[in-house]
């Protein structure tokens, strides 16, 4: 009899095994990372690849967390920055030593986006930081994420993918890899294989069928947009936002604290820092609150713009939103905050923003994706088959041989 998955990822933790927790959209990877943050409480230390995955989660960037500021660049040679890291004495950096050297447990959440190179580093700085020759110094690691989605960001398209699983260190802390394998997010059977397939890069002709059978020639106005680029984004949605002929109010959102923090979370909030609302605009939630009745991703109608609360219609009832705050660094009560409404315009997304977002309805647009897993993510967001409106037959999508022949190579 095989054994649950959470009981599988508890014993492995508490053995002190590292562990990489995967599995394709969907399929709970970021619940169950939520319920393990919750149980090991101050025992663990919480980070991610980026900003936005970092703020999902509650945790900082994994360049942040450690002090390593933008690290070595390419093809600089790391024990000459960690030098220059050493005699650094900006409090940023010598804040990250600390917690290096202090910490038992790390997250990294979305490893995938994470260079192999920044892994590499990461690797050299806990061994030299706290005189531990072990991998990353004896720090016990839990990454989470899919190498089957969103990649680490390339310096220029010629480049190669920098993947973590390529670098010495990956090897060398021997992850213990956990499949998360039943998905969630979807119950269509036809359209989980066809996910599958297109995650994979092996699209069979039935499947192929069954996604281009949901070609749409003239979607509905309100259906979010998924498009590569946020000049696409905020074309669509100030386009549908001025097409409602009422007056239209603007929040600006209270921001506090070090201009450096603040810039951060303004940067990667997909909540604006000037938030255009009118009666009759379609919204999205931007935080998860279902005490209140809504949760991240949710969509809805928006039907009074108050100065104190906005209220949204949403799955047949209304919700009063009240603005919510965002905080940069939750242990430390000085640090950035961002006080805003937890909503953005609904109309359009970038593929970038939207993942880990899960939405009934989208019409979807990956004509121009061209980074691996990218197209995936984006057809994966949406619950359901009627759901799904593409715009186009794409003449192709792309899969990273080498993320394949990563998971061809895990033991099962």
């Amino acid at each position: 009899m095989s054994t649950d998955p959470s009981t599988t990822l508890r014993r492995a933790v508490h053995a002190g095994e590292n562990i990489f927790l995967t599995g394709m959209a969907g399929t709970g990877k970021s619940t169950l990372l939520r319920e393990l943050i919750e149980e090991l409480g101050d025992g663990v230390t919480v980070t991610a690849s980026t900003g936005i995955a970092a703020l999902n989660i509650g945790g900082m960037t994994v360049h942040r967390w450690s002090g390593m500021m933008l690290g070595p660049k390419r093809g600089e040679d790391h024990h000459s920055y960690l030098r220059q890291l050493l005699r650094d004495q900006r409090f940023g950096v010598r804040a990250g030593f600390n917690r290096v050297r202090d910490c038992e447990r790390l997250i990294i959440d979305e490893v995938s986006m994470l260079a192999g190179s920044t892994l590499a580093f990461l690797d050299l700085m806990c061994r030299c930081l706290r005189r531990d020759e072990r991998p990353f110094g004896g720090i016990q690691v839990i990454a989470t994420g899919d190498f089957l989605q969103l990649p680490p960001v390339r310096i220029s398209p010629n480049n190669a993918h920098d993947w973590p699983f390529q670098a010495e260190a990956w090897l060398d802390a021997k992850f213990r890899a956990i499949h998360l394998t039943k998905v969630h997010r979807q119950d269509e059977p036809e359209f989980l294989r066809a996910l599958a397939g297109f995650r994979m890069g092996e699209l069979k002709n039935d499947s192929a069928d069954v996604l281009r059978s949901r070609i749409a020639q003239f979607p509905d106005g309100n259906l979010t947009r998924l498009f590569t680029h946020n000049t696409q984004v905020d074309r669509w949605n100030a386009y549908r936002l001025a097409c409602i002929e009422l007056p239209e109010r603007s929040y600006q959102a209270e921001v506090t604290g070090p201009s450096t923090q603040s810039d951060y979370l303004i940067k990667n909030l997909l909540t604006p820092q000037v938030l255009l609302l009118k009666v009759g605009a379609r919204v999205m939630f931007t935080v998860n609150r279902p005490d209140e009745g809504f949760v991240n991703g949710q969509t809805g109608v928006v039907t009074h713009c108050g100065a104190r609360e906005v209220c949204v219609e949403t799955n047949g009832s209304k919700v009063h939103v009240e603005p919510f705050t965002w905080q940069f660094d939750h242990r430390d009560h000085h640090s950035a905050t961002f006080t805003q409404f937890p909503l953005r315009l609904a109309y359009a997304l970038t593929i970038h923003k939207a993942q880990g977002a899960t939405l009934n309805a989208a019409y979807i647009d990956v004509r121009a994706a061209r980074e691996p897993g990218q197209a995936y993510v984006a057809l994966s967001r949406v619950r359901t088959l009627a759901g799904l409106h593409l715009k186009d037959w794409f003449s192709g999508f792309f899969v990273s041989r080498a993320a394949l022949e990563f998971y061809e190579g895990l033991k099962p």
